[in-house]
């Protein structure tokens, strides 16, 4: 408890610091600085495309110290995609990341906006994850059981463009989990998912979207709606549907440099679902204070979140940000029981020049012990 309130000062104290330094720092940076001449040298700038490659590192309980390093490709316009009034640039965003508990993780996340209205959102995962089984949506888990993932998986979504701001296409979720290196037997003989397995699911999206700026918007908003099957002729180890609705809204303060974000989200699952693809409450986008993914899991799943962004200077801005949520459904639990909450604040940190996607810090508490701390990229939404 007293590391916790003391990480909490230290975060805050480092926030008002920022802001006490933000005219002096705002006045000392019209020229290029010491930073910006580093970013250069790891910058390689074509006609087509620019990219810069950071490192990453960082600490957190489930995976212990990380370390490794992620490239940040950001491509020119075409005349027939170039729209002033919605900045929707394509990015291309990998990465490789070991750590001392045994991770190894490589990503790559593509938001492509291309000619003819055809729009792509994709994502492609190979790693080896530990991971703490906690039981299904238990409060006081009697036991946990540590084991491994060893994942292949791609997900995403093809959207047409039919405006400017209505989109109609599918999604699709391709994975094969195996799971491995248990340390002991779990006792539950209802578990849904233990012995791993291969899983396509696909169907259709609906996306109203008026953002003036898909990676960082201050202002207009974003509904998505999807629905996705889980059939046997698929080849699926288990059946199940997943339906989702979410959105998000955002409004400027005075000035772009103010942005007040809102975020509702409602996720439903029927059918044989294993328990790794439960819908999770936590992670670096949602309940950010819960940092095991399977921590709290279940078959409904809703939250919503306020986040304030403030940009202060250069390239650096931060955040503070509240949520509350739950999941629910197993063991007659309802959708006010136990509900989980949480408050964070964060710094961000702008990757590349004139394109506004962010390296992010944050760092949140809540109730049930909970607590979290992120090195990750993009919003949280």
């Amino acid at each position: 408890m007293k590391s916790r309130l003391w990480f909490t000062i230290l975060f805050l104290n480092c926030i008002a610091n920022l802001l006490a330094q933000e005219k002096v720092q705002q006045d000392s940076l019209k020229d290029k600085n010491f930073v910006d001449k580093l970013i250069d040298i790891v910058t390689y700038d074509s006609k087509s495309f620019s990219m810069t490659t950071y490192p990453l590192g960082g600490y957190s309980e489930q995976f212990g110290f990380m370390i490794g390093a992620m490239p940040v490709f950001t491509f020119a316009k075409s005349e027939s995609n170039n729209n002033d009034k919605y900045k929707r640039p394509t990015t291309l965003i990998p990465s490789i990341l070991v750590s001392s508990k045994g991770l190894f993780s490589t990503k790559a996340s593509l938001i492509f906006y291309g000619k003819e209205h055809l729009n792509l959102q994709i994502d492609g995962i190979y790693q080896y994850v530990p991971f703490n089984y906690y039981g299904v949506n238990e409060l006081t888990p009697a036991d946990t059981v540590s084991f491994f993932n060893r994942q292949f998986a791609s997900f995403g979504e093809a959207t047409y463009e039919m405006n400017d701001i209505y989109f109609l296409g599918f999604r699709y979720d391709i994975q094969y989990n195996k799971l491995e290196d248990f340390d002991q037997i779990i006792n539950e003989n209802n578990i849904i998912g233990l012995n791993g397995g291969f899983n396509f699911g696909i169907g259709p999206t609906f996306k109203i979207d008026n953002r003036n700026d898909v990676n960082y918007p201050s202002k207009g908003q974003l509904l998505s709606v999807a629905l996705s099957f889980y059939p046997k002729f698929l080849g699926n180890d288990y059946h199940f549907s997943h339906f989702f609705i979410e959105y998000s809204k955002f409004f400027k303060i005075r000035s772009d440099k103010n942005i007040l974000g809102f975020f509702a989200a409602f996720h439903a699952q029927e059918g044989d679902v294993p328990f790794y693809y439960l819908n999770k409450l936590g992670g670096s986008k949602r309940m950010r204070n819960i940092v095991h993914p399977l921590r709290f899991i279940d078959k409904n799943y809703y939250m919503t979140q306020l986040e304030y962004r403030r940009h202060l200077f250069w390239r650096l801005g931060m955040v503070l940000y509240g949520g509350v949520g739950n999941v629910y459904g197993s063991k007659g639990t309802s959708a006010f029981e136990n509900v989980k909450y949480c408050v964070g604040s964060g710094f961000r940190f702008q990757l590349v020049d004139g394109v506004k996607v962010n390296f992010r810090f944050d760092y949140a508490i809540g109730n049930y012990d909970q607590q979290g701390f992120w090195i990750t990229r993009r919003e949280a939404f």
